[in-house]
């Protein structure tokens, strides 16, 4: 029996209340256990904490942040004063969201903006982080453009879909691909991504991307929809950097950004769209229910 992975909601950011905290988490907890894991096979809890003091060491936080200057402060006691100094110059120079750090702590967490849409950031960086916590996991499929040769993916689930959300509990999250995107050929029942979005195996949607090692000269490659490949990362650069290479390629500032710029609802989740406008008013009648049953509980016990 597999291990059950733990994911932490820690928030730095002074703009995100807790309240809305409590609410990220728990559309997200739903989003991992209704829909991540039976494709994936990987069962997770998702919680939010107060602080980073607070969060169990068994848990990989997904760290919220605003107000670079509050940063340092905060990741000082859990990496050193040096490297979280350094962290906040990469942010500062490549305006990074979501960036995994697991070559700084050797331990997994990531660092997520709220800015833009920060609840599909959220959900794409705790996806991602139980696909591939180390980030370094590879895939070997079809070349993207001839067909004619097999590359090694980066295994991403978010990143070709990068600007396709779908909604959970009323709140944006991020759509993800199914183990079948790396199938060599396309069969017309199968899902490639959650919501149906993607529609067959390396498709890549409008705002997303793929990176690559091709093994001819084992070099780093990404591409965006309707765009050429670019060559992020050398042989003799991959060898010299001590980072993951999910880390090379969110610190590349040609690599597009979780949250960042118009997304998208996916076309199979706006059916659902007259629904998730009544969210609110069903939790508000709900809890109204709830405190006049206590009401009446409390005067029947009286």
């Amino acid at each position: 029996m597999a291990l059950t992975e733990h994911v932490a909601i820690v928030s730095i950011a002074p703009e995100v209340p807790t309240r809305d905290l409590l609410l990220v988490a728990a559309a997200v907890q739903k989003q991992v256990t209704r829909d991540f894991t039976p494709l994936w096979g990987i069962a997770a809890t998702v919680d939010a904490f107060e602080d980073l003091a607070s969060v169990p060491t068994d848990y990989r936080p997904v760290i919220l942040f605003g107000d670079l200057s509050d940063l340092p402060g905060q990741l000082a006691p859990r990496i050193g004063e040096r490297q979280a100094q350094a962290v906040v110059d990469v942010l500062e120079s490549d305006d990074i969201s979501g960036i995994h750090l697991a070559a700084i702590t050797r331990q997994p967490f990531s660092l997520a903006s709220v800015s833009g849409a920060w609840t599909v950031t959220v959900s794409h960086e705790t996806l991602e982080m139980l696909a591939d916590p180390y980030g370094n996991r590879l895939v070997a499929a079809v070349d993207p453009l001839t067909g004619t040769k097999r590359v090694n993916y980066l295994l991403e689930v978010c990143d070709p879909c990068l600007a396709t959300y779908y909604t959970v509990n009323g709140l944006p999250v991020s759509d993800f691909y199914t183990p079948r995107y790396f199938d060599p050929v396309r069969i017309e029942s199968v899902r490639y991504s959650f919501t149906g979005a993607i529609e067959e195996p390396l498709q890549i949607l409008p705002g997303g991307y793929l990176s690559w090692i091709d093994p001819l000269d084992s070099a780093l490659y990404q591409l965006e929809a309707g765009g050429r490949p670019i060559l992020l990362s050398s042989e003799a650069e991959l060898a010299a950097s001590r980072t993951s290479l999910r880390t090379v390629v969110d610190s590349d500032p040609r690599t597009p950004r979780a949250g960042v710029g118009p997304i998208r609802q996916a076309a199979s989740a706006r059916a659902s769209e007259g629904a998730n406008l009544g969210v609110k008013e069903a939790s508000e009648g709900n809890a109204k229910r709830i405190e006049d049953a206590i009401i009446t509980l409390k005067g029947g016990l009286g």
